[in-house]
């Protein structure tokens, strides 16, 4: 037993080692595991990052949200610009219609509030037609002309009308209640308006930079020199704005003064809301950027909801590959921005641009809540591809165990019992080959084997001299291509020979003949055929 045992292990170490059967079930067990180790690793860059595309598709989507908002806010102020415009030429027209009818300059105007007042009267209706049909909070007119130029003041105080809209909520971002702002009270009491709180007689310029430049001025037509000024603080109010600042020219080149809309800080926060989005609220802003730095003090910016501007912060960008950084120093914020022109040839060098912010905490947020998925699918998977390894290796290994408790048994030896695996069955084949060649050799046959043995020498008998002469050649170990020559006859006679060989003797083909040559030489018996 011990000795069959020995040579069981011999065997099953050659059979692994030539057999593709179980190479192959081999494999698969290797490669389940290597996928387990490989999700592992996946796993393990998930963690990291690696296989992170959150960046392209804020990209796409930050890209999407610019190109939409900058459409907005160009139609936005190119409507205005070109109601503005309409307003200059509107205004001079008026203006000049009084002039010319009193014969007076508009150098004359100055100290003389009745003639302030008329011209005020006519300017009123299309100050007030523009701010009902603009896109804006506000509307004004400013005259190159002051009620007393004997004041320290005269030379920044203007003459002119201010409307604007109060009661601004996110609901109704224009209301009906006009205010009066500046301008001569007289028009307010004509009118019925409400003085605003803070009203006062007159513009001071200074509080509107490039004002003064623009209405000293040589132009011929408005539309040769307009702006935006940066944002400004409303003088004795919490509220600031934005002013277009379009030139009012006379037929003779004369700047009348400075008309145009506004739109407050507020104002713009009800316009352009917070857009939500699955990597947070993606903020509105319209700022000059000067020296790689947006500053949100000279401009505007939307509803801010869900972040931490104030609209007064200075940001430093720092370009990336799908998106910028906005930094103010102690928050983070990400975005995109895109130049745009609003003004046109103003005298200050100044880069306005639309951009979009989203903050960096929100993005944070949204990246670790998709991590958290990867790593609870890539865990699930995981386990998933453990369980099947596992499931596996038993699977493979269960009928080799039982097999080796059969050989110990000699069951499959004596009884020839199939594992149902071909490697195993084949050794098992081999092993009971392998003993009864060793009885073979000790003389022992078992009785049918002797009957096969001597039916298989007496059909010999059947043989002529010619066929026996092959059967020689045979039986001295020569091969079918070798017999031609030895017996000097044609292959077509030596096959018609074998052929009547195998139906003589009762086998099926040559291997056959010669497994019963081999086996009567084992057993001491091949003379018998001679």
């Amino acid at each position: 037993m011990l000795n069959k045992l020995r040579e069981f292990r011999a065997l099953n170490a050659f059979v692994k080692k030539q057999s593709v059967g179980m190479q192959r079930k081999l494999m698969f067990y290797w490669v389940s595991m290597i996928l387990v180790v490989f999700m592992a690793v996946i796993l393990l860059l998930s963690i990291a990052g690696a296989f992170s595309w959150d960046d392209e598709q804020l990209h796409e989507v930050m890209e999407l949200q610019l190109k939409n908002t900058q459409d907005n806010l160009e139609s936005h102020l190119d409507h205005l610009t070109a109601q503005s415009l309409n307003l200059s030429k509107e205004l001079s027209r008026e203006i000049e219609g009084v002039l010319v009818k009193e014969g007076i300059s508009m150098q004359e105007v100055n100290d003389d509030p009745k003639r302030l007042l008329k011209l005020q009267e006519v300017m009123y209706p299309l100050i007030n037609a523009t701010l009902q049909t603009a896109n804006c909070n506000g509307a004004y007119a400013i005259l190159d002309a002051t009620t007393n130029t004997g004041l320290e003041i005269a030379d920044h105080s203007r003459s002119g009308i201010h409307l604007r809209y109060s009661n601004l909520s996110a609901s109704s971002p224009v209301t009906p209640t006009v205010v009066y702002f500046r301008g001569i009270p007289d028009i307010a009491w004509q009118k019925d308006l409400e003085l605003h709180n803070r009203w006062n007689l007159e513009f001071d310029t200074d509080q509107i930079p490039g004002c003064r430049e623009l209405m000293n001025a040589t132009l011929s037509r408005p539309a040769e020199r307009y702006f935006w000024s940066h944002r400004i603080d409303l003088k004795d109010t919490w509220e600031s704005t934005m002013l277009l600042c379009v030139p009012i020219v006379g037929g003779n080149g004369t700047v009348y003064g400075v008309c145009g809309v506004e739109i407050s800080a507020l104002y713009f926060q009800f316009s352009y809301p917070t857009v939500e989005g699955q990597f947070g609220s993606a903020v509105t802003v319209l700022a000059p950027i000067q020296d790689n730095r947006l500053r949100l003090a000279d401009g505007l910016v939307g509803s801010a909801k869900g972040t931490y501007l104030s609209g007064k912060e200075t940001l430093t960008i720092h370009r990336g590959r799908y998106y910028n950084e906005y930094d103010t120093g102690t928050e983070r914020y990400i975005g995109l921005h895109q130049a745009m022109p609003i003004s046109n040839n103003e005298t200050e060098d100044t880069v306005w641009a639309v951009v979009v912010l989203i903050h960096q905490d929100s993005y944070d947020a949204y990246t670790a809540g998709i991590q958290k998925t990867w790593i609870v699918a890539a865990m699930g998977l995981l386990l998933i591809l453990l369980a099947l390894s596992f499931f596996l290796s038993q699977r493979f290994v269960r009928p080799i165990t039982e097999s080796l408790k059969r050989f110990q048994q000699e069951e499959m030896l004596e009884q020839g019992i199939s594992s149902g695996i071909s490697e195993v069955d084949e050794l098992a084949g081999f092993l009971n080959a392998r003993a009864r060649n060793q009885r073979l050799e000790q003389g022992e046959l078992p009785p049918n084997i002797a009957e096969l043995f001597d039916q298989f020498i007496e059909r010999k008998g059947l043989l002529t001299e010619a066929e026996r002469n092959i059967l020689r050649y045979y039986i001295d170990g020569h091969e079918i291509a070798e017999i031609p020559e030895l017996a000097f006859i044609s292959m077509s006679t030596v096959r018609k020979h074998n052929r009547n060989i195998y139906e003589k003797l009762g086998v099926a083909s040559r291997d056959e003949l010669m497994l019963y040559i081999d086996l009567l030489r084992r057993c001491g018996r091949l003379e018998e055929l001679f």
